[in-house]
């Protein structure tokens, strides 16, 4: 057994890999405070959110586990929402990205009701000094806005033949 190896892979480990570990236990307990967070807000309506996506450790949306609601939190520094929509309530939703020269300096999700003529935005990517690349955003905007627009009930078509 070559003590010296060892002795070296070990402060290797500690000095490189340690750090790594440390930051990932950390983002993940932030993204669990705002799992958490969701699910006070969805206790308001006597619901439990089971279905959600999570980035950036400050955002988080998520749906209801009987499918009834839909929950959103953002808390940055220049933004901060948090909202619920019936699903029920969703008349069309659809992604907006504002780009400049092939870079996407923001990315939104409007959603737009039965109940009202304003549109609900959700902001899930804006450029700033933080975040400056939009990473999982647009598959999570993707994701979600397929999930809205299937539950949407369809119009009746009505078929006559004369």
């Amino acid at each position: 057994m070559d003590i010296p190896n060892t002795i070296i892979g070990t402060i290797f480990f500690l000095v490189l890999i340690a750090p790594i570990v440390i930051v990932n236990k950390r983002i993940l307990k932030r993204r669990q405070q705002f799992v958490n967070k969701i699910n006070e807000f969805a206790a308001e309506d006597q619901k439990k959110v089971i279905e959600f996506d999570t980035w950036t450790d400050n955002t988080i949306i998520g749906i209801s586990d009987d499918n009834q609601m839909l929950y959103f939190l953002r808390n940055t520094a220049d933004y901060n929402l948090k909202t619920k929509v019936a699903i029920s309530d969703i008349k069309y939703c659809f992604i907006k990205e504002d780009k400049e020269s092939n870079r996407i300096n923001a990315l939104e999700f409007v959603i737009e009701l039965n109940s009202s003529k304003d549109s609900i935005v959700l902001e899930f990517f804006k450029v700033d000094n933080k975040n400056f690349i939009i990473g999982e955003e647009m598959r999570i905007a993707k994701k979600w806005n397929t999930k809205l627009v299937e539950g949407i009930p369809k119009s009746k078509v009505l078929l006559y033949s004369f």
